[in-house]
């Protein structure tokens, strides 16, 4: 009997990622007016932020049903396995409620982990390779669990948005909610406090935000892996991979594109590094 990780897609992970790391992705919808796209399946990152410039209105996003997470649990566990479920921020998204809402219909539901991440994207891909590298290593259901949570508290969130405007729109500003009203030429850079969007810091224009990113991730001499997103921004997100990897030789670093969920939100011209540091 093993132990699966499930998750669900505002983790972000590519289709390489959800196959090494052996983790099942259950997804959120992003809806263009009436069409619902499955978030990862039916449309790419990609494909997202070509169409977000044009999309009036603004796209909106929904949670997964509890039916989905239903079909995912009984697989695994009519296969004989057991399953930490780790998740999206509730403070951010329903989904968590959904998969609770799973678990309960289930006859063996004590086999069922749940994790509340109050994290996404690069934060919560990171909890889930630590979930994912515990699974693999033979560790028991709730040392696997655990291991998510410990790469938790390790976690600093950092990301220049080149506006808050997605996130007022969308009802996920938080606590950056006191960020707005100012200068127009600030650039905001946020971070996740207790499961929300936070304020970080300002910065008046956007070399200057950028290059503040690159301080704050590159203070982190312990790093043991730093996740580099961004949405629509690959080679600005590569650059600041190459300099990190400069400065801190030994961290693993990766770069991934924001996904289409996240990406309702963050809006596009985000880049962000959200570093683990070593236990």
């Amino acid at each position: 009997m093993a132990v699966c990780v499930v998750t669900d897609s505002t983790a972000d992970l590519t289709p390489a990622e959800r196959e090494r790391w052996g983790v099942d992705v259950v997804p959120l919808t992003v809806f263009f007016g009436e069409e619902a796209l499955l978030d990862g399946v039916q449309v790419t990152s990609e494909e997202f932020f070509a169409r977000l410039p044009q999309a009036n209105p603004l796209p909106r996003t929904s949670q997964p049903t509890a039916a989905q997470f239903v079909e995912v649990y009984r697989r695994l566990l009519d296969a004989g396995h057991e399953v930490v479920s780790v998740h999206i921020s509730s403070r951010l998204s329903g989904t968590l409620n959904s998969a609770r809402a799973a678990v309960e219909t289930l006859t063996a539901q004590d086999r069922v982990t749940l994790v509340d991440s109050l994290s996404v994207t690069a934060g919560l891909a990171l909890a889930v390779q630590a979930a994912a590298k515990a699974a693999a290593a033979g560790c028991a259901r709730r040392d696997t669990a655990d291991a998510a949570r410990n790469a938790l508290q390790r976690e600093h969130v950092q990301i220049v948005v080149d506006t808050l405007e997605y996130l007022r729109r969308g009802g996920r500003i938080g606590r950056a909610r006191s960020l707005l009203g100012g200068l127009l030429a600030i650039k905001p850079i946020i971070t996740l406090h207790d499961g929300e969007v936070a304020p970080l810091e300002r910065v008046r224009t956007r070399p200057r935000a950028i290059e503040r990113l690159f301080e704050l991730a590159s203070r982190y001499q312990n790093a043991a892996a730093i996740r580099i997103i961004h949405s629509a921004l690959p080679q600005e997100a590569q650059r600041l991979a190459d300099r990190l990897a400069v400065v801190l030789p030994k961290a693993e670093i990766s770069v991934t594109w924001i996904g289409p969920v996240v990406g309702v939100y963050t809006g596009p011209g985000s880049l962000g590094a959200v570093v683990l540091t070593a236990p």
